[in-house]
């Protein structure tokens, strides 16, 4: 049984200070060095969990991390669950330090929601430190995985003989629609087993969205149909649009940055490629996430004379804003592509 008791005060204080140290730190580590650190997170399966113990009038308290898969989690648990997401809208997951209010509520978790594949980095020094009673799922479980090589970049293996820093399975899954149908599937599981009162309602939920994500999917394909196969060439910030490429015939060409990560620094000699490779290839536009450090390719843009076009990446834009659920961010970017290519 997932235990629903709060923590003592002291306890609470010393999980704070702990996590400022390593938020201290961490901010230390990517100051000197652009590397990637992993702590081995002990990930639940959604089959593995138990119900948890919820007194009557109580909901599943529910936390997600970053606004993306808070959306997927909101659309299925609905009303039956009290969900709260840890990473800001409009705030780069890649370099999020975690705060005293963000532990609080990891610690009064009934479940925890990850994307996975390394792609909460930050976060991941205090997820391990939950207590085993508090289970994390990535919903990421059964998706068909990339791996980042130097397959398929227009790079110069001279010059880059090895894979782009943080090579392994690329974390951006939420490009393709249809992996968010998997999503959505181990959140009714894994809410299913946590609360089997309300699994009907959980399955209910994740087959209309289910529907949602197919008809999104359809809009996409007829929005693309214009575009000619020599114009679907994708210039981006850092190597994040691999999954849509894949889905819906792209070809990445090049990233500014080498790296899943925006977090990560380009060399002067992998600029000077990536240059390069622009002028020859014939592309005019460079696609950059709206909450990026846009220096970088705005200093790209007048080297090659190329434009930079805006796209919601890593998080959903404000409640306010024309990218505020999975789908809207979606239809939001695929005008932004089409418009910038046609």
């Amino acid at each position: 049984m997932v235990s629903r008791k709060r923590l003592a005060l002291p306890q609470m204080l010393i999980l704070i200070f702990s996590a400022l140290l390593v938020a201290c730190s961490r901010g230390a580590e990517n100051a000197a060095s652009s590397s990637t650190y992993h702590v081995d997170l002990i990930l639940s399966q959604p089959e593995d969990l138990k119900a948890a113990q919820i007194q009557a009038g109580e909901l599943l308290n529910v936390v997600a991390t970053t606004s993306i898969v808070g959306d997927v989690v909101a659309n299925v648990g609905g009303d039956s669950i009290e969900l709260v997401s840890i990473i800001p809208r409009m705030t780069d997951p890649h370099g999020y330090q975690i705060t005293p209010a963000d532990l609080r509520m990891l610690h009064d978790a009934d479940v925890v929601f990850i994307n996975g594949l390394g792609l909460e980095e930050t976060l991941e020094q205090s997820l391990a430190q939950l207590p085993e009673a508090i289970p994390i799922v990535s919903l990421s479980v059964g998706i068909n995985l990339r791996e980042f090589t130097l397959e398929g970049l227009d790079t110069d293996a001279d010059h880059n003989p090895e894979p782009p820093p943080g090579a392994g399975a690329d974390p951006h899954v939420w490009f393709d629609p249809m992996n968010i149908t998997i999503w959505a599937d181990n959140t009714a599981r894994s809410l299913a087993a946590l609360d089997p009162v309300n699994a009907e309602t959980f399955q209910a939920n994740s087959d209309v969205f289910h529907d949602q994500l197919e008809d999104l999917h359809n809009w996409i394909l007829a929005q693309l149909d214009g575009i000619p196969q020599a114009d679907r060439k994708l210039v981006t910030d850092h190597l994040l649009m691999g999954y849509f490429a894949q889905r819906y015939d792209f070809e990445i060409l090049n990233a500014l940055l080498p790296a899943f990560s925006s977090a990560a620094s380009p060399s002067a000699q992998e600029l000077a490629d990536i240059q390069d490779s622009i002028r020859q290839s014939g592309v005019k536009v460079i696609f950059i996430g709206m909450t990026s450090n846009r220096q970088l390719a705005e200093q790209m843009a007048r080297d090659t004379s190329v434009a930079v076009v805006p796209l919601y990446t890593g998080s959903l834009s404000e409640l306010t804003g024309p990218a505020n659920s999975y789908l809207t961010f979606m239809q939001y970017n695929v005008r932004a592509i089409v418009n910038a290519l046609k």
